[in-house]
């Protein structure tokens, strides 16, 4: 079984890799003045210490205890002796906070470091569906973008997203992701992804990049030069986009050389290779973008004229390390490489490179194109003003739109895949007693945040009429389950929900949710539904012979809203599969 799954993801790959477009299309093209937004007219940086452009170059994590013993107990000798520019403020923050205390903690803490420090910071954050705290909107992943298939949908997200992060401090934003999901294999992009196809990326994430940007909020593409053709994950390991140059040329190279022409502020690169257009190896392997100067100098900054900010991805992951001696040597290499924002570098990395740069080992030239690019994009995004706000905060009515934009988005989205025998809408009257079945893994790193979602799922049914009962997997012949237990409910409906990183792994269904699926197989197709949260080609994978199936992208309160109208028949299912599902498409055995 081993051998047969290698073998097929060796023929996807050499597909993919295969694949040609034929004529090029045509590349939209709005780019923005340059020197207007990515060359700052404030020239205070080139006033700066050595030591105060090294921390203009770095992002990092919020670790108070250490920020105050690296300034003897004070914050503003902190920042005297390590000027950073600025901090990501994700899961570090928030050690020792309660969850309720979230909102206000990011807020104080955003004003407090910029209270300390003499520079200007910028705050950063993922926020890939929304900004994750209480009282903010839930927002769908990128894919139900894809699917709702709406421009101006994709700018009414990006404003949505832009206005909550202001509320919080947070003026940065890491994303959207630019990847092309080629790989139906691959375990990182899949629903972080908006599509396979490089047109339709173009269209929507241009919007959503306008939608953030056009609210004052700095906007960035991931992962140059492309993930989503590997069937390998960059935090594991450093992966590999194995397009031939042309190809690439047409499929990720497209898309982020439109997105850079339309003015997008930074790109980050990924732990990934690029192997037809590199030539120089570090131990007779080709390195990631991150350390790659050939992909970040040579190709980005030169080839295709970016002139905004590089920002490298977390330092911290396998795809990026032990490729020198020590990670201290990494970060430095990165550096030399383009990257000019440094992601959770080591306080070592300013202590380091200021000494070799007084030294000559590093050239100045390096330092100041980054400091002027990131000061450029703190100019751009109103930071260098003295007296600006941190936090913005949200009218009634920014909120109420930003939950119609989510609900229009879920509603838009949702993909009836088929329905052969004309078993939808269901009615309570007629449908009354209902099994939800919840095929979803539970882990250490992953949690169980997808299956306490899927309970609330068969909880918002039951609200509806329905009596509803809920099992977490069913292993065929245990636990009381046979062969004539479908007897006893109307329907039943399968909620699948298989996410990047909720376990780290392969995406398809093992153990327990592999189980799920025999059973399903045995049981009587009339009866059963099944509504896909998660990776959308797990349709095809494992129900193929279910008559029902509906895609839906994202496991949230407001998705599972829109497709329980949907299954009542309150709505119609609109959405459009933004991939190609026909996984046997991407076999050739010859």
């Amino acid at each position: 079984m081993r051998s047969l799954i290698f073998a097929s993801i060796i023929f996807i790959v050499f597909n993919i890799s295969c694949e040609q477009n034929g004529s090029k299309p045509s590349i939209p093209s709005n780019k923005p003045d340059k020197m207007a937004v990515f060359i700052p007219k404030d020239s205070t940086w080139k006033t700066l210490s050595v030591r105060q452009k090294i921390g203009q170059t770095m992002l990092m994590l919020p670790e108070r205890e250490k920020e105050l013993a690296l300034g003897n107990g004070s914050l503003k000798r902190f920042f005297e002796k390590y000027p950073v520019g600025g901090f990501f403020m994700g899961w570090k923050l928030f050690d020792g906070v309660k969850p309720g205390d979230y909102y206000s903690h990011i807020r104080a803490s955003c004003n407090e470091y910029q209270a300390s420090s003499k520079l200007p910071l910028i705050f950063q954050q993922d926020y890939e569906s929304g900004v994750d705290l209480a009282g903010m909107t839930a927002f769908p992943n990128a894919m139900s973008l894809g699917a709702a298939n709406s421009p101006s949908l994709a700018f009414a997200y990006g404003e949505a997203v832009a206005k909550e992060a202001l509320s919080v401090g947070v003026q940065w934003v890491l994303h959207p992701v630019a990847d092309l999901n080629l790989n139906p294999f691959n375990p990182i992009t899949n629903i972080r992804s908006v599509s396979d196809d490089p047109d339709k990326a173009i269209r929507l994430l241009s919007q959503q990049i306008r939608g953030l940007q056009s609210n004052g909020v700095a906007s960035t593409i991931k992962h140059f030069p492309g993930d989503g053709v590997d069937f390998r994950d960059q935090h594991l390991l450093t992966s590999c986009n194995s397009l031939p140059f042309e190809a690439w040329k047409e499929k990720h190279g497209r898309v982020f050389q439109a997105l850079i022409d339309s003015g997008v502020a930074c790109i980050m690169p990924g732990h990934i290779t690029l192997p037809s257009y590199q030539k120089l190896k570090i131990n007779g392997m080709f390195p990631p973008a991150t350390l790659s100067k050939e992909l970040l100098t040579g190709l980005l900054k030169g080839e295709m004229d970016f002139k905004g900010v590089i920002v490298s991805d977390a330092m911290v992951m396998g795809g990026f390390r032990g490729w020198y001696d020590s990670p201290l040597e990494s970060e430095i290499e990165s550096f030399k490489a383009g990257v000019d924002v440094l992601l959770w570098p080591s306080y070592a990395f300013m202590d380091t490179l200021e000494a070799r740069i007084n030294r000559g080992i590093i050239p100045i030239t390096r330092l100041d194109d980054a400091v002027s690019r990131v000061w450029a994009l703190k100019e751009r995004f109103h930071l260098l003003v003295s007296s600006r706000e941190l936090i913005h905060e949200m009218s009634l009515q920014d909120k109420q739109r930003a939950l119609n934009t989510s609900v229009n988005i879920c509603e838009k989205a949702i993909t009836l895949i088929r329905d052969r025998d004309n078993a939808l809408p269901i009615n309570p009257a007629v449908d009354k007693k209902i099994l939800v079945v919840g095929v979803t893994p539970v882990s250490h790193k992953g949690g169980n945040v997808d299956l306490t979602q899927l309970e609330l799922f068969a909880g918002s049914l039951k609200t509806k009429g329905f009596e509803v009962e809920f099992r977490h997997n069913i292993l065929y012949e245990t636990q009381g389950w046979s062969d004539d237990a479908p007897c006893k409910y109307d329907r039943i409906i399968v909620a699948v929900a298989r996410t990047p990183h909720a376990p780290f792994g392969p995406l398809q269904l093992y153990d327990d949710e592999a189980q799920t699926v025999w059973a399903i197989s045995a049981m009587p197709k009339g009866k059963i539904i099944v509504v896909n949260f998660g990776n959308p080609y797990l349709i095809n994978e494992y129900f193929e012979r279910v008559n029902t199936c509906i895609n839906a992208y994202s496991n949230t309160s407001v998705m599972h809203d829109a497709v329980i109208s949907a299954l009542l028949g309150k709505i119609k299912m609109l959405g459009t599969s933004p991939v190609n599902l026909d996984i046997l498409s991407k076999f050739k055995v010859y």
